[in-house]
């Protein structure tokens, strides 16, 4: 019994240490990838936030030197604006019907007022206003999302295997919710640490009704019974 044990916790390790290493090494192409994504991205932006001011306010703003000035700031705001955008918000787009723009198209055609398309459209103004905002924060995006993946990349790399396996093995003897307390004495590390390390696992499900507790998805139960050491067999 006590050997049985023994086997099914090097297993376990086993699967933590390769699932840490994979993981990282993936977290950190996907860092490289999207930091190398964001290079033509905010080129584009910078000199596309250039040609607006060219064209809309040569007027006001003349000079190559001045453009660049206040290209550049508008550049920094964007970051600005990334960091506290409402997504919720930008996601959220509605548009009107096809047959009330169609209507006001008609109605401006005739008149030869084109404002009146428009007004009766204003959602679907909103919306496109919307579309530019999320572009021009694509930029951005990528050097955050290249920012996360190393952070997740280093965290991996400092996986604490050993405890993981253990709590791991826990849940998989229970084969029902276990709590972060017992599954951290188990471990012989905090709580904190025990989350930090269980969030970067997919299918170990935190169960918060009542106490915090964990389970396992059927899934990862069963990937962590079927794994193998590599050429060998048990």
């Amino acid at each position: 019994m006590a050997k049985n044990r023994q086997k099914l916790i090097d297993r376990v390790t086993d699967w933590a240490t390769q699932f840490s290493q994979r993981q990282s090494q993936l977290s950190w192409m996907g860092c490289v990838g999207a930091g190398i994504g964001a290079v033509p991205v905010l080129f584009v932006t910078f000199w596309a936030i250039y040609a607006g001011l060219y064209v809309g306010f040569s007027g006001l703003i003349a000079g190559y030197g001045a453009r660049l000035f206040v290209s550049g700031l508008i550049f920094i705001l964007i970051f600005v604006s990334y960091a506290t955008a409402n997504w919720e918000h930008l996601k959220s787009l509605k548009f009107e019907s096809s047959d009330r723009l169609q209507m006001a198209r008609l109605a401006a055609y005739a008149t030869g007022q084109s404002g009146f398309a428009l007004l009766a459209g204003p959602q679907t103004m909103h919306s496109f206003v919307k579309v530019i905002a999320v572009t021009l924060l694509l930029g951005p995006g990528l050097i955050d999302l290249a920012l996360r993946l190393a952070g997740r990349a280093r965290l991996l790399r400092e996986l604490d295997v050993a405890a993981v396996a253990q709590a791991l093995v826990a849940l998989l003897d229970a084969e029902k919710r276990v709590s972060a307390e017992e599954l951290a004495a188990i471990a012989g590390v905090d709580v904190e640490r025990l989350m930090l390390n269980f969030a970067l696992i997919d299918g170990i499900v935190l169960l918060q009704a009542g106490e915090p507790a964990f389970t396992l998805t059927d899934e990862l139960r069963q990937e962590l019974l079927d794994h193998r050491f590599p050429q060998a067999s048990e």
